[in-house]
């Protein structure tokens, strides 16, 4: 399946408090990490910092309050790109893995992690058997993949963990999807209020007001040099496409011709582009655009998956773009001849 950077350091990691019960009953959470003796991990929930502790020997451990919610926990070091998320259940759980591969850590204890880790590999292998599959065009391999997510949010609405899926992959889903499944979720249950679900909730509300057809969403953000650029300033009186995109995204690397390419065609007839990069990094940055040949106006406020403008414009993904016209969103996400023959389009009118 084609690679989706997905938005994940904003992933779901709780938006209720943690609050002791009254026996102030603790659980522990046990990390056992290689290659990260002397660097310090912090423990996350509603995306905070509830404590932090000095990995020794490979080892470091949290006493945690007992909380009224089921909701997740994140794991972070400072050189990971974003915290992995797991279940605890409120049981004691141990975190197994090595700090140069976060993806492949073990969760032990957590009936609902176990859960979780079995949809992953049911994922997983379905997305290998289906890479594997010459006869089928990737369009028809994402359809798959997408239903199995589907699929697995229906047939369980009352489960936090199913809400967790559904927002991990809420990128492969259209508004209208999410909503099917929202709706469902709370026509089974209406109480239900679990972080994820309220997390969907709100990435439908921001997808569905950067649509095509909707008014563009302004934003001020500065470039290399520290100055200033606010998009409706740059795209008054021309056709603007706003592409997100960072300098260590393959994706959006393989995608940088076409969008050179139209920008060399187009540019003199009044097409811009907006480069708006979720670098942390500004020298990959720059010598991305450098060796990119990028040449329009770029802007960073250098938060990678936190850059402000991808949050207005709910960006889970990259790369993505939105193409721009009298201050209205007329396209989205479009690539190759599609965006060249929308831009030629467009320009016509």
């Amino acid at each position: 399946m084609k690679t989706k950077l997905i938005l994940l350091a904003t992933i779901a990691l709780g938006l209720f408090a943690c609050t002791s019960k009254p026996e102030t009953k603790t659980f522990k959470v046990n990390v056992n990490l290689a290659n990260a003796d002397g660097k310090t991990v912090y423990l996350q929930k509603e995306g905070q910092t509830l404590d932090s502790a000095v990995i020794t020997n490979w080892d470091a451990v949290f006493e945690t309050p007992v909380c009224q919610d089921n909701e997740m926990y994140g794991l972070m070091l400072k050189d990971w790109r974003r915290p992995f998320p797991f279940f605890t259940d409120n049981e004691d759980v141990t975190l197994e893995g090595d700090a140069q591969n976060p993806n492949a850590i073990v969760v032990k204890g957590s009936e609902s992690q176990a859960r979780l880790d079995a949809f992953t590999k049911s994922y997983n292998e379905l997305e290998a058997k289906l890479e594997a599959d010459s006869t089928m065009d990737q369009a028809d391999k994402d359809e798959v993949l997408k239903m199995h997510c589907f699929d697995y949010v229906w047939d369980n609405p009352s489960d936090p963990v199913a809400h967790y899926v559904m927002y991990r992959y809420k990128w492969a889903f259209g508004p209208c999807e999410l909503r099917t499944m929202i709706d469902n979720i709370h026509h089974v249950d209406s109480s239900l209020n679990t972080t994820n679900l309220k997390l969907a909730e709100e990435y439908v509300e921001k997808q569905e007001r950067v649509q095509a057809g909707q008014p563009m969403i302004d934003f001020t953000q500065n470039d290399a040099e520290g100055n200033p650029v606010t998009l409706s300033q740059l795209a008054e009186g021309k056709l603007l496409l706003v592409d997100f995109w960072a300098s260590w995204c393959p994706d959006c690397r393989k995608a940088n011709p076409d969008v050179v390419a139209a920008y060399q065609k187009y540019h003199d007839q009044g097409f811009d582009v907006l480069g708006i990069s979720f670098d942390t990094n500004k020298e990959a940055w720059l010598a991305a655009i450098e060796k990119d040949g990028l040449t329009w106006t770029h802007v960073s406020d250098l938060q990678g998956w936190g850059n402000a403008a991808g949050t207005l414009y709910a960006i889970s993904f990259i790369p993505q773009n939105a193409l721009i016209k009298d201050g209205m969103i007329v396209a989205r996400n479009l690539e190759g001849q599609e965006l060249m023959e929308e831009i030629g389009r467009q320009l016509e009118k």
